[in-house]
């Protein structure tokens, strides 16, 4: 049982740790806050945000949302990568 234990706990030890953005914003953000029909569904949300940040130059797609910000696929130099913007200012969040 002893040399189990010991072996969790080494292999947990040894995975590693995985920064998370986290936006602390209040809920919708400004750019949803601002629309007519404040009852948008979570889709309508993301297509909102998507038009956004193309706007602001950013080739965003398959916009969600991730622990308070507004995750998106975004093709830099030829491939996709993942980013996390802040709800409120469109600045992107970094994560370590």
């Amino acid at each position: 049982m002893k040399p189990l234990l010991v072996a969790a706990l080494l292999a947990s030890l040894a995975t590693p740790a995985f920064a998370v953005p986290f936006c602390n914003t209040p809920r919708g953000g400004p750019i949803v806050s601002s629309t007519i029909d404040a009852d948008l569904g979570e889709n309508e949300k993301a297509a909102l945000y998507e038009m956004e940040l193309q706007r602001e130059g950013i080739d965003a797609r398959q916009v969600t949302f991730w622990n308070g910000c507004v995750q998106a696929v975004v093709r830099e130099d030829g491939r996709n990568v993942m980013k996390f913007f802040n709800p409120w200012t469109l600045a992107e969040v970094a994560v370590d």
